[in-house]
């Protein structure tokens, strides 16, 4: 996804008056932050849920017609993204996901989009990966309650443990265990990487 930086910077961090005396007014930003708040809770809590396995909370967390996007290959509906999430489950004895601040955007209509990254230590029964992620999310409000319409997760590395200080500076940086090396998903990617140059 291309994200104009500069233009989200500058919705997101301008703060607009209210008119004086306006309840309307303020009764909207109130909703606005009740929110914004509530999908950075939901966020949150889908990093414990994966942490501890919690897989009716994690499906419960999605639009019954939501998607879960795991580098390009979409999961659609619940029985999709619990089959995702149970084959992940199987893969990583232990997981622990650190989930860094990300931003939000209300549309107004009942949706918002956001993104957030993070960093990740999974045990396999063999080796410890580490990770470090990004998430694109489309969010849906229904009767009050927000839940994931889509979640996209991609790499900007996932290399066992042993191999990070060797791989961290090359773009082969997605080396899961027992697969071939693979080209990282981002920033490289990012039509800005090379600007700086110009």
């Amino acid at each position: 996804m291309t994200l104009d930086l500069p233009a989200v910077t500058a919705a997101l961090t301008t703060v607009p008056a209210l008119p004086d005396g306006d309840t309307a007014a303020l009764a909207a930003a109130v909703r606005t932050q009740a929110d914004r708040q509530a999908i950075q809770d939901l966020c949150a809590l889908y990093a414990r849920a994966v942490d501890d396995h919690d897989i009716d909370a994690l499906v419960a967390m999605y639009a019954a017609d939501g998607v879960f996007e795991r580098r390009g290959v979409p999961a659609a509906g619940s029985d999709a993204i619990r089959a995702a999430y149970v084959a992940s489950f199987d893969s990583y004895r232990t997981m622990l996901h650190t989930p860094h601040p990300g931003v939000v955007a209300l549309h107004g209509d009942g949706t918002a989009s956001g993104w957030s990254h993070g960093h990740a230590e999974l045990a396999t029964r063999s080796t410890l990966v580490l990770a470090s992620y990004r998430y694109e999310d489309a969010y849906r409000c229904a009767e009050g309650r927000w839940r994931f319409a889509r979640r996209s997760i991609t790499f900007m590395y996932a290399v066992p443990a042993d191999r990070l200080a060797t791989s961290f500076g090359g773009t082969d940086r997605i080396r899961w265990p027992r697969t071939s090396p693979e080209p990282a998903d981002y920033p490289e990617t990012a039509p800005t990487w090379d600007s700086y140059h110009r």
